[in-house]
């Protein structure tokens, strides 16, 4: 069918350690036009400006060619956490009193002498230490009870001729550069022969503090380096699985759905956007994988929303609707109504855009028998999860068949300023740890002596799909536009609320060609998280800072994400350093 397009609360990483860097080979060596501060029109670039990587026909000669038939395999290895201790929360507020509310000294397996199946002490049991694993997402203070279901790493690996892509998603918060960049170290040593290796994550809200600033307190970082070496190690397993079972494919069939068909509320019947201007991305993207026998060897499921539906008071480790949206596309869903299929094989969840902020919470969840689900519990996950996973199962079946896809991929870093005062501040105490950049730290910081973090952005082509990174949570409009109203998440939404007292100016707003705009095939995905989390992506036009407290305090009108944000210069860097990429593999 059709494309539709027609063609955190977060806080950044970073680190103490400043370095100089020479960021010739990352800026821009060509001609932008901008409109109200954002970038717009395609980048020129140098002939002699090339991304880092691109493969095939990378000069380094580590992918020649992608000759022949494709393959794919798929893996998914288990990232719950392997240690953690429980508490008690008899206020059920999901936040931990340590003045009154006790943890149970029970060790890594959260069983105690006296417990059913007690196997004996385990590491860490009566100790006097709370191992906590600290819930990331919402606030501070919210160790897991326990786990209703695993996270994962799931893999898909695409092989073609000399080239191996290996593309993973981790039920986490947020996964940093950096880590991404450790975890290809392991994968080398491991001899997979990965050309390149994209990472994204979910951006899970009930799972384990990946960046550091939900733990015990606000001055106190929630990271465990032992959980950050499981996750790398598992993602190395997951990928090592999909190469071990790579399978000749004989097609991929790849569609969308528009998610505003499936209910009288428009988009509202699963998620709402929560910022002035109302716009989200309403695709719900689907791509499959099948082998000569017609068996699918693995499937995604692409969709822009923060998988916060289990709310801030649940302290059980979940992959919150990830989890019964994968399920129902490999197993299948079933109601009084109707039984439906499931594709078998591995799938996996990919988000997209979230920033703005696309939420399933104040959401009222209709499932086929008539049911309606408002409060948060796992019965309401199950079914917004699932019908998710129908959306994607009906974006592959009625979606376009390709028997001979190829594969492409390419990638470069640059660096991005941090001018958040708060994230100065976290890195200045050690609350986050990442490597900083192109900054003298013997001096003050201002606005001559500034950090910036290394980031990056790809493009990776599958055929007639084409997904573009974006290093955290980039706000719809960025993407596709639709300052004309016509993506606003429900009929009866208007794009700004008559209510809100401080309203963007859409004179200002940036004018087109988007994003999604620039991409050259008929299926267009902005992987959200994509090898990297650094806060929202806010267009400069509507960048607003609290003139009492700036980026502590929100500025009037809902202008919470500039608080979690790098700055205002983030999204014209990306996306100029975006539109260099994609024209450059445009001009190939």
């Amino acid at each position: 069918m059709p494309s539709i397009r027609g063609g955190l609360p977060l806080l950044l990483v970073l680190g103490c350690k400043g370095k100089a860097e020479d960021t010739s080979a990352t800026a821009a060596t060509g001609t932008t036009t901008t409109t109200g501060g954002a970038t717009s029109g395609t980048a020129t670039t140098s002939p002699a400006w090339a991304p880092d990587i691109y493969c095939p026909g990378d000069p380094s000669g580590v992918c020649d060619d992608a000759a022949g038939t494709l393959h794919v395999g798929a893996g998914a290895v288990d990232i719950t956490p392997a240690c953690f201790e429980s508490w008690e929360d008899p206020d059920e507020n999901g936040e931990w009193d340590w003045n009154s509310e006790a943890f149970l000294d029970c060790g890594c397996d959260r069983l105690c002498a006296g417990d059913d199946g007690y196997p004996g002490p385990d590491e860490g049991e009566e100790d006097g230490e709370f191992q906590a694993s600290w819930m990331a997402g919402f606030h501070t203070g919210r160790p897991a009870q326990g786990s209703h279901d695993p996270l994962w790493a799931r893999a898909l690996v695409l092989d073609q001729g000399e080239t191996r892509i290996a593309f993973v998603v981790v039920d986490l918060v947020g996964w940093f550069n950096d880590e991404i960049d450790l975890t290809r170290e392991e994968l080398a040593a491991a001899g997979l022969d990965v050309d390149y290796l994209m990472v994204s994550a979910t951006h899970n809200h009930e799972g384990p503090d990946t960046m550091g600033i939900w733990g015990k307190t606000a001055t106190q970082t929630g990271v465990l380096p032992e959980y950050h070496a499981q996750v790398r190690t598992a993602t190395v397993e997951a990928v090592a699985q999909a190469v071990a079972g790579l399978t000749e494919v004989a097609s991929m069939t790849v569609g969308e759905v528009d998610i505003r068909d499936y209910s009288d509320q428009g988009a509202r019947g699963f998620l709402r956007d929560s910022r002035d201007p109302n716009i989200l991305d309403p695709a719900v993207g689907g791509a499959a994988f099948r082998d000569a026998s017609g068996a699918v060897i693995a499937s995604l499921g692409h969709f822009g929303n923060h998988p916060e539906a289990m709310a801030d008071e649940n302290v059980q480790i979940t992959s919150d609707f990830a989890d019964p949206m994968r399920r129902t596309m490999e197993t299948g869903s079933s109601w009084d109504a109707y039984d439906r299929d499931g594709l078998g094989g591995t799938a996996i969840y990919v988000n997209g855009t979230v920033g703005g902020l696309m939420t399933p919470l104040g959401i009222t969840v209709t499932d086929p028998d008539g049911g309606e689900w408002r409060e948060y519990t796992f019965e309401r996950n199950e079914v917004m999860g699932a019908l998710m996973g129908e959306m994607a199962l009906d974006a592959i079946e009625g979606g376009t068949e390709d028997t001979a896809p190829t594969i492409e991929v390419a990638a470069h870093s640059f660096l991005l300023p941090v001018d958040n005062w708060g994230f100065q501040a976290m890195f200045m105490v050690g609350i986050i740890d990442r490597e900083t950049y192109d900054w003298d730290e013997s001096q003050a910081i201002d606005d001559d002596n500034v950090p910036k973090v290394r980031t990056e952005v790809a493009v990776l082509r599958i055929g007639d799909l084409e997904m573009v990174t974006v290093p955290g949570e980039l706000l719809p409009e960025l993407a596709i536009g639709g300052f004309d109203g016509s993506y606003t998440d429900s009929p009866d939404t208007e794009i700004i609320d008559e209510n809100n007292e401080n309203p963007p100016d859409l004179s200002q707003a940036p004018e087109g060609p988007y994003l999604l705009e620039h991409l050259t095939t008929t299926y267009r995905w902005v992987i959200g998280l994509g090898n990297d989390e650094l806060g929202y992506i806010v267009p400069p036009y509507n960048f607003q800072l609290s003139e009492t407290l700036p980026w502590f305090e929100q500025a009037p009108g809902d202008h919470y994400e500039e608080t979690n944000s790098l700055g205002p210069q983030t999204a014209p860097i990306y996306l100029e350093e975006a539109e260099k990429l994609i024209g450059w593999m445009n001009a190939q």
